[in-house]
């Protein structure tokens, strides 16, 4: 389990902004982080929890058949004249040989809706989530997300990882 205030001091070392970590990225005061959950439920659950800060089910593994998601967290869109972000995020998922899974762009991160107050975190709007049917390949899936703020014009790009394992299977008894 990870935990996060809700302010984003954690893209930041020394009082600027860094990306060292592929999960996290920034690019001026526009900063995200990448997750991987199997309990999209439960971390939303936390997210409207009122606490000084959230949990997040982190996940690096799943078995086939299982849903596993990516949830991103970001602070500093920039607002338009009408005091609205419009930021998105293009998602591809790529299987263990490198090859494309899947691909969604243009999905929302926070599209015309009030720019949250300085050092506040949002939840993407949209999400993204895969289950490995039986035929998929076991091992290391790589989730890249570009995340562009299109009002300020910064983008970047952010990954995570989770690894795909067999289902476990029943033990026959005679």
């Amino acid at each position: 389990m990870v935990s996060h205030s809700s302010f984003s001091e954690e893209w930041y070392t020394n009082g600027k902004p860094d990306s060292s970590k592929s999960y996290q990225g920034s690019s001026g005061d526009f900063g995200a982080m990448i997750f991987m959950t199997t309990d999209s439920q439960k971390m939303l659950d936390n997210w409207q929890a009122p606490t000084p800060g959230y949990h997040i089910l982190d996940a690096e593994s799943v078995e086939k058949g299982k849903p596993i998601e990516a949830l991103v967290l970001f602070s500093g869109c920039s607002a338009n004249a009408d005091g609205n972000c419009i930021a998105e995020i293009d998602y591809q998922i790529l299987k263990p040989d490198g090859s494309v899974y899947a691909e969604y762009k243009n999905t929302e991160l926070w599209r015309n809706k009030p720019a949250l107050p300085k050092g506040q975190i949002g939840l993407s709007v949209d999400r993204v989530g895969l289950v490995a049917e039986a035929n998929d390949p076991t091992g290391v899936y790589k989730v890249t997300c570009v995340v562009k703020d299109l009002v300020s014009k910064n983008q970047f790009l952010i990954y995570s990882s989770f690894e795909v394992n067999e289902a476990n299977k029943p033990i026959k008894r005679d």
